[in-house]
Formats: structure tokens, C-alpha cells, sequence
């Protein structure tokens, strides 16, 4: 059995140690709790003979962070606490804690159930950018937050520095809702199972239902489970190149390597869009940090706009889920391309002047940023960095894969056969149909052509081409991390100007006879 260990990060003079101490009194006054900090502030512990203490200094937890672990292992195998509360030093990485707690001989006997972000309502906005990546990392790690206001008005923008940061946190601001959310039921492995079981026990009695009526769910699972295995590996292959860019590749050298004359720009932000395997995501920080550094509007557009497109991991997958259909990658590439540079060049007429919305921090949305601290340079640090970015990216990214496929499963037998074959002679309607589905399933693009590929059968090729040309440029995952940097008004106009240009692009090539494309 595991001892429960509850995690209590956030700046100094946060108000950690007080939290603790009503934790302590309030809500865990008939366990035997074990108090480990790691710094020390103004507050003292609570002192009760059912509460021990372990601290430890900074110097340690920098010279011998294994050594503390073997402490803590220790200790629980000698008096076995009931729980563990943790105050985390406010000054470091999020990710020493991991490294610390989680190593083999550790996880053995405790486990990590929740980490709780503790923030002064009236200082916490400003001091957070000055803790820099140590401060970012204990907020990301953080399931809840709880901000004690002190008379203060809870006030939204503040707010977002911690949304910004993590957008699935909890914010809590009432004593007494945080208390609740904290002791709320979580799920443990035994209730898993009884859901399992559940689960099987209604396939077996609703699936032959479901048969008698018409509706075979045997052929929808098969469906799922096939484009999701042959999905799978491409988003695994696009994120960790994209964590080996985030991690080795240093921040201001694509800033640097950019032309200022605008063909030139044009040019290399398509060769750059090629070269840098990142997902659409991806390309949306490169894009605020290119424009932020003078990068020319249209150059930075273009490739933020192209790079998702025709990359060697989109365009590996593309052949490989059209079964080395050659016309059907030269299409997409081409038509990114063309469309992307179009999109670009209508920003040398009337340039936004005033777009840009300043924050503590960037947006860390889906593909989270992450920074790697000074003091780990070391190959094997970096390595294990790359390594956590690529683990964290793939869920987050691997749920909206999940939605398109489910979508696109029932998307076969559902969608009205004249809509889906552009029939009436109207075969933009397919076309816009498919984009409008690029644009709600938010798809990555190193795995979208594998979903587009389930729905061949009943599409054009013209309209196949628009959802994977449209998708990676613009959807509603991207519109929400545009909408995080940028005023609205701009992001209104490049998601008008990206839909137009797609769609006029895109219903030339169906007009022009798809180039003898068939799919």
C-alpha cells in the first residue's frame, strides 16, 4: 500500500504554510500526517503530536535530491503516515519534485494524488513572471488552485495567468469550495475495475439490440480502432520531433534566419514551414514570438500557415494513408502552398498596426512550452525534458484525435450521400461541408489524412483536399490560442482571410477536374 502524498506549490509568502495548518486542523484533524518542507517562511507549522515535520534546505535539495527520497522512504517504512503534505519550494523546477518522488525506490511507497497551486489574490500576477520557468512548471503540474483574495475582487484577467498556463487548472477562491473540491471522490484502480466490468457487461446486453434496430456497433468499433491505429504513430512521430525542436533547438535562431525583404521571406518561411516537423499548434507560439521580434507579417503568416501543412511527418502520413497516392500529396502540399502564401501577401495591404495583446506569460495551450532551467544542461536532463514534453503533448493532442475519429465513424453512414459525393452538380457543398469538419474537430495535422482517408469512399477527392489543406491552418483549437496573444479583430480577419483564400484555392482545383485525382 502506497501512502497518499498531497503537493502544496506557489511562490513564497503565499500563504502555503497556513494552508497547511488549516488543512491540518480542520479538514485532517484524526490523521497522522507527515509535513515535508522544503523552505521555510514566517508561518510555523502547527504543532501536534499527530503531525511530524522533515525539512529540508535548498542546498540539499540541490546536492542530494536522491538522498532526500531515500529519507522519505524511510521514514514512511518506519511509522506509515496516514498522508504527506509536501511544501514545495517556490523557487524550483516542478520537475525536480517528479524526478525526486517518482524514481523507482520512492514510488514504491507513496503516491503523488494531488498538487495544489496556493497564490496571494493581491500579488501573485505580477510576481509569478518574475519566477520565470519554476513558477510556470508548478502551475502546469497543478490540478487546483486556490487564490486567497483578502478583501480583493476576484478579477478574470488575473485569473488567466494561471488558465494561460494551464488551461484545465481549477481556480478555487472560497475556503469552503476548495475544501469540498479537495476532498471530492476520486476514482482508485478498484472502481475502475467496476467500471470495466459495467462496461462489458452492457456491450454484451445492448450490442445485440443495437443489431436487431439496424445500427451495427461491432462495424463502428473495427472502424475506430482501425484509423486509430494507423493514427497513432504519426502523431507519436510529430510530437517528439516537435518536443526535439522545443527542447535542442535554440528560441531566436529561426527569429534571426528570417528575411526582411518580403519574396525572400515568402520563400524561406515555405522552406522553414518543411524543415521544422511541428504540428499546427506548435507553429501558433513561433508565430506571436516572429512577429513580436519584427519578422514581417506576411512572411510570418505564411508560416505559421504552411509549416502544418507540408512538413516531412504530415506529408509521410499523407502517402501512407492514401497508399502511396503521389497526386494526393503533391495536391495538398501544392495547394498549402499556394494558399498559404496568398493568405500571407493580403497582409501587405492595409497591415494591422495594433493587434498584439500583452500578457504576464505566453499561452502554453495544447502543445505546452516548455522551458528547460539553467542548471539542467546536461544530456540526459534534456533528454528526459524532450521525453516529458513529447508524453504530455501526445495526450493533449491525442484527445482531439479521438474526437475526429469518433466523428468521422459516424460521419460514414450519417452525412446525406448528395451533400457527401457534391451531388446536384453542386460539389461545393462537399467542400464546405468537409472544411467546416476541419474546422470543429480540431484535428493535429501528422494524423488528420488518416481520418480523411476513413471517409474516402464517400467523398470527392476536391473535398478531401479542402479538410486537409483548411484543417492544420485553422480550427477552433488554434482560434483559441490565436485569441490568447492576438485582438480579435485580427484573428477574425486571418480566419476570413484563411477561409476564403482555402475555399476559392481550393473550389479552382474541383472545377479544373481535381487533377485527375481519385481516392
Amino acid at each position: 500500500m502506497t501512502t497518499p502524498v498531497w503537493v502544496i506549490t506557489g511562490l513564497l509568502d503565499s500563504g502555503k504554510t497556513t494552508l497547511i495548518n488549516q488543512l491540518i486542523e480542520q479538514e485532517l484533524d484524526e490523521q497522522d500526517i507527515l509535513v515535508i518542507q522544503f523552505e521555510s517562511g514566517e508561518t510555523p507549522l502547527t504543532e501536534q503530536e499527530r503531525v511530524k515535520e522533515l525539512v529540508f534546505s535548498k542546498n540539499q535539495l540541490e546536492q542530494i535530491p536522491f538522498g532526500i527520497a531515500d529519507t522519505i522512504t524511510r521514514y514512511i517504512d518506519r511509522h506509515s503516515p496516514d498522508l504527506i503534505l509536501v511544501e514545495w519550494n517556490g523557487m524550483e523546477h516542478f520537475h525536480r519534485l517528479e524526478e525526486m518522488l517518482l524514481q523507482f525506490t520512492a514510488k514504491a511507497v507513496l503516491s503523488i494524488e494531488k498538487v495544489v497551486y496556493a497564490a496571494d489574490g493581491a500579488s501573485f500576477k505580477a510576481r509569478i513572471p518574475d519566477a520565470g520557468a519554476a513558477a510556470y512548471s508548478q502551475i502546469a503540474g497543478s490540478d487546483c488552485a486556490y487564490v486567497r483574495l483578502r478583501g480583493h475582487r476576484r478579477n478574470r484577467n488575473d485569473m488567466d495567468v494561471l488558465y494561460n498556463c494551464n488551461p484545465d487548472i481549477r481556480v478555487y477562491t472560497s475556503r469552503d469550495r476548495f475544501a469540498r473540491a479537495l476532498f471530492r471522490f476520486g476514482m482508485k484502480p478498484r472502481h475502475c475495475f467496476l467500471m470495466i466490468l459495467t462496461a462489458v457487461m452492457l456491450y454484451m446486453m445492448v450490442f445485440p439490440l443495437l443489431n436487431e434496430v439496424g445500427v451495427p456497433p461491432g462495424r463502428y468499433v473495427s472502424i475506430f480502432l482501425g484509423v486509430f491505429l494507423q493514427a497513432a504513430p504519426f502523431l507519436a512521430i510529430g510530437v517528439l520531433l516537435s518536443s526535439l525542436i522545443q527542447v535542442y533547438l535554440r528560441t531566436d535562431w529561426i527569429q534571426r534566419k528570417f528575411p526582411g525583404k518580403i519574396l525572400a521571406g515568402q520563400l524561406f518561411a515555405v522552406i522553414a514551414g518543411f524543415c521544422l516537423p511541428v504540428c499546427d499548434c506548435a507553429s501558433i507560439p513561433v508565430f506571436k514570438s516572429l512577429v513580436k521580434k519584427g519578422v514581417p507579417m506576411p512572411a510570418a503568416v505564411t508560416f505559421m500557415l504552411v509549416s502544418p501543412v507540408i512538413n516531412p511527418v504530415v506529408i509521410l502520413s499523407t502517402w501512407y494513408a492514401f497508399n502511396g497516392n503521389y497526386k494526393i500529396v503533391a495536391a495538398r502540399c501544392g495547394l498549402g502552398i499556394l494558399c498559404a502564401v496568398l493568405c500571407g501577401l493580403t497582409y501587405l495591404f492595409k497591415p494591422p498596426a495594433d493587434y498584439l495583446i500583452e500578457q504576464a506569460m505566453p499561452f502554453q495551450a495544447v502543445c505546452v512550452d516548455y522551458s528547460l532551467p539553467a542548471e539542467t544542461g546536461t544530456r540526459l536532463s534534456r533528454f528526459s525534458l524532450m521525453m516529458r514534453h513529447a508524453q504530455n503533448e501526445f495526450f493533449s493532442v491525442g484527445k482531439f484525435l479521438l474526437t475526429g475519429i469518433f466523428a468521422s465513424t459516424l460521419f460514414q453512414d450519417m452525412i446525406p450521400q448528395a451533400v457527401a459525393t457534391g451531388g446536384a452538380g453542386a460539389p461545393w457543398k462537399a467542400l464546405l461541408v468537409m472544411m467546416g469538419l476541419a474546422f470543429v474537430l480540431s484535428l493535429c495535422s501528422s494524423s488528420d489524412a488518416v481520418v480523411v482517408r476513413s471517409m474516402a469512399g464517400s467523398l470527392p477527392a476536391g473535398a478531401a483536399l479542402g479538410f486537409m489543406v483548411f484543417g492544420p491552418m485553422m480550427d477552433i483549437k488554434n482560434a483559441a490560442m490565436l485569441l490568447s496573444g492576438f485582438k480579435s479583430g485580427f484573428v477574425i480577419r486571418l480566419f476570413a482571410t484563411t477561409f476564403l483564400v482555402c475555399f476559392i484555392v481550393t473550389g479552382v482545383f474541383i472545377i479544373g477536374g481535381s487533377g485527375g485525382i481519385g481516392i
